[in-house]
C-alpha cells in the first residue's frame, strides 16, 4: 500500500512540460515541437537542394517533411543533409542511416572530421513502462475496491494518464568521423582509431576523467584531447 500511495503522489505532483523546454511524446515522437523550414539536400546520383518545412521522427530514424498541408515520409537513404534555420545541421551516420546531429566539425589530416550524436527513442523502456502502467492499473482498480469513494477518484486520476503523452525515454548515440570513415564512439572504436603510443594513457585518462559514452561533453573532451590534435594519419586496419 506504501508503495501504492507513493506511486499516486508522484501521478498527481507531476508539473506539466515547460514550452522552451520540449521533450519528444507518444503522439509526438519528433526532434523539435513544430515543423520548420529546413534546406534539405538530397539525390542519389545528383544533388538536388530543397527548402521545406520538416522534422526528424525520433522513432523511426526518417525525416518527416510538410507539403501542401500533408506530412510526408522521406525515402529512406535519400537524404544527404538536413540544415535547421537554429544552426542545427543533421546527417545520416551508422548501418541503419540514423540522423546525428553535428556538434563538431574539423580538419585533421586535410580531410572533414565530425562529432555527431543521434537522439532515438528507447524501444526497451518505452515497452517496460507500458507494462509498469499496466500493472499499477489493475493494482488501483482492486485497491479502489477496499477504499471507497476516495479510492475510486484515484483510480480514475491513474486511468487519467495516457502513455502516450508522456515524455519519450530517449538514448544519446554518438559518433566520430575520421579520415572518411563514421564510427561508432565505443572504447573498442576509439582506441582502434588513436595513436597506438596513446592507449595507454587514454585507458587511465577514462578512468580519472569518468568519461562517459553517452554524455555530451565526455565525447567532446576525448574528441579534443585525442583526436584533434593526434589522432593517426591513416585509418587502422581491424583484425
Amino acid at each position: 500500500m506504501k508503495k501504492l500511495l507513493s506511486y499516486l503522489f508522484l501521478l498527481l505532483t507531476v508539473c506539466p512540460l515547460q514550452a522552451q523546454d520540449w521533450e519528444p511524446i507518444g503522439t509526438w515522437p519528433f526532434e523539435y515541437k513544430a515543423f520548420r523550414v529546413a534546406t534539405i539536400y538530397s539525390g542519389f546520383f545528383s544533388i538536388k537542394k530543397t527548402q521545406v518545412p520538416c522534422n526528424i521522427h525520433l522513432g523511426k530514424q526518417t525525416l518527416w517533411f510538410s507539403r501542401n498541408d500533408t506530412l510526408m515520409e522521406a525515402i529512406p537513404g535519400s537524404i544527404l543533409r538536413v540544415e535547421f534555420p537554429n544552426g542545427d545541421t543533421f546527417m545520416p551516420v551508422g548501418e541503419s542511416g540514423s540522423f546525428g546531429k553535428i556538434l563538431r566539425q574539423d580538419t585533421i589530416n586535410g580531410k572533414v572530421a565530425r562529432v555527431l550524436f543521434v537522439h532515438t527513442v528507447d524501444q526497451n523502456a518505452v515497452d517496460k513502462r507500458a507494462v509498469e502502467l499496466m500493472n499499477n492499473s489493475q493494482n488501483l482498480q482492486q485497491s479502489s475496491l477496499n477504499l471507497g469513494a476516495w479510492g475510486a477518484q484515484l483510480s480514475d486520476a491513474n486511468a487519467s494518464v495516457n502513455e502516450e503523452e508522456l515524455p519519450l525515454p530517449l538514448v544519446n548515440t554518438f559518433y566520430y568521423q575520421l579520415n572518411g570513415e563514421i564510427f561508432e564512439a565505443t572504447e573498442r572504436n576509439i582506441l582502434a582509431h588513436i595513436d597506438p603510443k596513446r592507449k595507454k594513457e587514454y585507458r587511465n585518462y577514462t578512468r580519472q576523467a569518468e568519461i562517459i559514452s553517452t554524455n555530451k561533453s565526455s565525447m567532446l573532451k576525448v574528441w579534443n584531447d585525442f583526436f584533434l590534435n593526434y589522432s593517426t594519419p591513416t585509418t587502422p586496419k581491424r583484425k
